[in-house]
């Protein structure tokens, strides 16, 4: 058997060592040849070769805290790694930042500068855009885009607003089975912030499985504010996505409504699947099979069930062990077909058909036994692979990086077995592949190695316990395994226990994105759980099962011997602003002259088109509010009429995050409600301040008036109305976004014939340019929802001065009656009125000659404010801070040391202190630990 260990993994300079690898088995044929050596050295050139064109990335971003109220800021510093080394990344200068609402719309995208893989900023979660809620926070560069979604960087989090809470929902639904149908029973209990029951309450109760509403009915709380209703389910519900609906029908103005996701407990939702090792069942040779089962919330569940032959034979018993997690062994045999069976309460057994059992092929097992020095590799064939002969390739990669070990074996004697040393690896996740005579990649096992190498952190503070007001001196020291001082880049985070929940078993660090979740796939429950693994066997024992269900490929070996492959996303080295001119006949036009004008900060810049007609400005500074104007002028530096396209930064779309979080006050645990409770309890003794009471905000509204517009009912006729201010702030935000995020009941309807419409709750939406009517220049052959979608894609709120929505029979009656026919129902339309900046109606799709471009802002970083107490200051519960402290910024010098200092706020509590960071060379560090303040 040929070999080559390429170990003794160096991060920095070294990427090859020769290796001594003893093979402990007499079976397999040992191949001493050069040939397959080199053939092995081949096989790591390319892949290495392969990674660097490819520069794959790796993000990470630090928040100050996992959730937020109303009006918070959100403070964060992200680190740019190479996902071979973990050292900081230069390929990419710059990165986007975007938060998704619980409906996937996008409510705010920034860009980032990157600095020496560094990115530090902040969010406003602004009322007006920012309501209470779920959230996810993605982050990315355009390089990460080439390898797909799960590269992307994302962190759930809710922002809430306890101070104008009034109810708290406590809730229990489970599926009951009668007579054949299923029935769903939810039982719900109402009460006020200080546990007071709502009884006695007139309560509209609305179910929907996303599909159609399954219940709509009023109903009345009793004394003790109870509610129960038993819903009779279709046949083809889903239980895994109700949502359900609480409308209070007692108050009058805006009484309270409540939506939330109604997690049902229905054992036969359960998500049951099973992953041999290896990829296959093989028939004749053992197998080692993996299993998740998820319940209806979308979690891991605990669930046991016994494996059965067509025959109905018992081959195996399997249970889970951790978040529905488990594996278990047995042989399968040819021919056959294999279930899992489960027991339900109150229900028959249930049935999940394993994978078919294949008579060809191969199978690889790896044992990495808790705290030892090797991974032990058997590798088996069926009769028939073996008898064919050939080189087969072993190869493992860590990181990224295929720098690491590598053999070729085959089967003439049998089996193959291996001992691996894990020292030829770094901690973190390492996959091994097995390859063809032909190159291709047959088997895939994902193991983690654990070197207990991360960096030692000490947060030292100056005092055991702290007063109110009071200074807070931490020293900070880093070392590295040996204890040598290590300098590096971390950022400290400080939050008052009573107001946030921390919880890093949940919430995961640095380590455990950047070793584990970030090579995994789908979402990884409790990923802090599975940091330092190597010293709690249980904890090392369900990694491997986590790796053995969730592993995913980095990339197809077949591009790894395609060394002119060109990616579509190359990195993204600075800011650039790119476009093409054109003339009336769409043709480019080289050789003119371009001219880029910016007033704040100022900034001329000019260039020349190329033959393509496409010019490019570069090197420009950052700018929190950009704005440029971009001229076209011809050989005498006179402006003239031609079309100038900017390449606009086109953000990727991304599949809807598919958990089921529940609102902070939906079934609030005790910790949960204390802080709530907490948070209002500080809200009012800072309003009562002085004795006097903090009014509430008047907000001034007038009537907003569109410049240009061809409204038909006049100046401000419309029921909706998006000005020119609002729409400047929103850049390259398409027409089709803008109107989903700002008109209610703006969706995509689909009739029982399967056409497709947009409307307007109830009403069909028409479309206005400019006063045309769009409709009149639709082609025959294509539907109204392609046509007016090409509209809603195109238009951005760069080109447009307003947006007039007419929904209503008192605005949108002279629509109506102007663009419809005589016979049309009245009632049953709506019209969009889009008034542009160039104001020739849907005709003109290019700016001509002059163009104003606002890319995405660039969001620069504020400081934190953290107040100065002298030594008689008094604590009037005015500070009432939820985070204490942020700092992004903190470099240990060549000791390893930094110092910081902060203020304690007015209430007394127990503070979280959070360091993470890196030595941005490879290794990372995270360290939690708590301060107590007393009065």
């Amino acid at each position: 058997m040929g070999h080559t260990g390429l170990g003794n993994f160096q991060r920095k300079t070294v990427r090859y060592f020769a290796l001594s690898l003893i093979c402990l088995s007499s079976f397999g044929k040992i191949y001493a040849q050069e040939s397959h050596k080199a053939s092995i050295n081949q096989l790591i050139s390319a892949a290495n070769t392969y990674t660097d064109r490819a520069a794959i990335e790796k993000l990470y971003i630090q928040t100050d805290k996992p959730n937020y109220v109303v009006g918070d800021t959100l403070w964060f510093k992200g680190y740019l790694v190479n996902a071979s080394y973990l050292e900081a990344s230069t390929r990419s200068g710059i990165a986007y930042m975007e938060i998704a609402n619980d409906s996937n719309r996008v409510v705010k995208r920034i860009m980032l500068p990157l600095y020496g893989g560094i990115t530090i900023s902040q969010f406003a979660l602004d009322k007006e855009d920012m309501q209470p809620g779920d959230y996810v926070m993605r982050a990315y560069t355009q390089s990460m885009r080439n390898f797909g979604e799960n590269y992307v960087f994302k962190k759930h989090f809710s922002i809430n607003n306890p101070t104008d809470q009034n109810w708290l929902i406590s809730y229990r639904a489970k599926v009951e089975k009668m007579a054949g149908n299923k029935d769903l029973l939810v039982q719900l209990t109402l009460n006020r912030m200080d546990k007071t029951a709502i009884g006695l309450r007139g309560v509209q109760l609305r179910l929907s499985d996303g599909r159609k509403i399954l219940l709509k009915k009023n109903l009345e709380t009793t004394i003790d504010g109870l509610l129960e209703a038993r819903i009779d389910l279709p046949p083809a519900a889903d239980t895994r996505q109700l949502t359900l609906s609480l409308q209070d029908l007692r108050e009058t103005g805006n009484p309270p409504s409540f939506m939330f996701p109604l997690i049902a407990n229905d054992p036969e939702a359960v998500d049951l699947q099973f992953m041999p090792e290896g990829g296959k069942l093989l028939a004749g040779i053992p197998a080692h099979v993996a299993f998740k089962a998820l319940g209806s919330n979308g979690l891991g569940t605990a669930l046991s069930g016994k494996i059965y032959d067509s025959k109905d034979r018992e081959v195996a018993r399997f249970q889970s062990t951790h978040l529905g997690m488990g594996v278990f062994d047995f042989v399968p045999q040819a021919g056959e077909n294999y279930l899992a069976k489960i027991a339900l309460p109150d229900s028959p057994l249930k049935t999940y058909h394993l994978p078919q059992v294949d008579t060809s092929g191969i199978s690889l097992h790896v044992a990495n036994p808790f705290q030892q020095d090797t991974c032990t590799i058997t590798i088996q064939a069926t009769p028939d692979v073996a008898s064919k002969g050939g080189t087969y390739y072993l190869i493992g990669q860590a990181k990224g990086i295929v720098a690491c070990y590598g053999a070729a074996f085959s089967f003439d004697k049998g089996n193959v077995n291996l001992k691996v040393n894990k020292a030829a690896f770094p901690s973190g996740i390492v996959r091994f592949t097995i390859l063809s005579p032909d190159k291709l990649p047959l088997n895939e096992r994902i193991v983690y190695i654990d070197h207990e190498d991360n960096l030692n952190i000490q947060l030292i503070p100056d005092k055991a316990t702290y007063g109110q007001r009071d200074s807070v001196a931490l020293s900070i020291h880093i070392s590295d395994k040996s204890g040598k001082p290590v300098q590096g880049s971390f950022s400290l985070a400080v939050t008052d226990d009573a107001q946030v929940k921390t919880d890093r078993i949940i919430e995961g660090s640095i380590i455990s994105h950047l070793l584990l979740t970030s090579d995994l796939k789908g979402n990884v429950e409790k990923p802090g759980y599975y940091v330092n693994p190597s010293r709690n066997i249980n904890v090392w024992q369900h990694l491997d099962q986590l790796l053995l269900t969730q592993g995913w490929v980095y990339y197809d070996w077949q591009e790894v011997f395609q060394p002119e492959k060109v990616f579509l996303f190359p990195p993204q080295k600075d800011f650039a602003i790119t476009g093409t001119v054109s003339n009336a006949f769409n043709r480019p036009v080289a050789g003119t002259g371009v001219s880029l004008f910016s007033q704040k900060p100022f900034l001329l810049a000019d260039t020349l088109t190329d033959e393509a007609g496409i010019f490019t400005f570069q090197n420009i500074i950052p700018l929190d509010t950009p704005a440029y104007f971009i001229q076209a002028r011809n050989k005498k530096g006179k402006h003239f009429n031609v079309g100038i396209e900017i390449k606009a930064f086109d953000p990727p779309i991304f599949v809807p995050y598919k958990g089921h979080s529940q609102p902070w006050y939906v079934n609030v645990d005790t910790g949960n409600l204390k802080r709530a409770q907490k948070h209002v309890q500080l809200k009012k003794e800072q309003e009562y301040v002085g004795g006097g009471i903090v009014l509430k905000e008047v907000e001034v509204t007038a009537k907003r008036i569109v410049k240009d517009s061809k409204n038909l009912n006049g100046v401000g006729g419309a029921d909706i109305i998006i000005g020119e201010e609002e729409l400047e702030t929103r850049g390259r935000t398409s027409l089709g976004d803008l109107l989903e995020e700002k008109v209610k009941g703006f969706r995509v309807w689909t009739n029982k014939y399967g056409t497709r419409y947009y409307r307007i709750d109830d009403k069909l939406v028409h479309l206005v340019i400019d006063g045309m009517d769009t409709e009149f220049f639709r082609p025959a052959s294509t539907s109204l929802y392609d046509y007016f979608k090409e509209y809603f894609d195109y238009y951005d709120a760069e080109e447009i001065k307003g947006i007039e929505v007419m929904s209503s029979s008192k605005y949108s009656m002279r629509y109506t009656s102007r663009f419809l026919p005589p016979l049309a129902n009245p009632f049953g339309h709506a019209f969009i009125e889009i008034t542009t900046r160039g104001g020739k109606g849907p005709f003109v799709k290019k700016s001509v000659g002059t163009y104003l471009y606002k890319p995405l802002p660039f969001t620069l970083p504020k400081k934190f404010y953290s107040p100065k107490y002298d030594v008689n200051s008094h604590a009037d519960m005015t500070d009432i801070r939820s985070t204490l402290y942020w700092n992004p910024d903190i470099i240990t010098d060549k000791e390893g040391n930094a110092h910081v200092g902060f203020y304690t706020a007015d209430n007394p509590s127990r503070y979280t202190l959070i360091l993470e960071g890196s030595d941005l060379q490879g290794t990372m560090g995270a360290q939690q630990q708590s301060i107590k303040v007393e009065k």
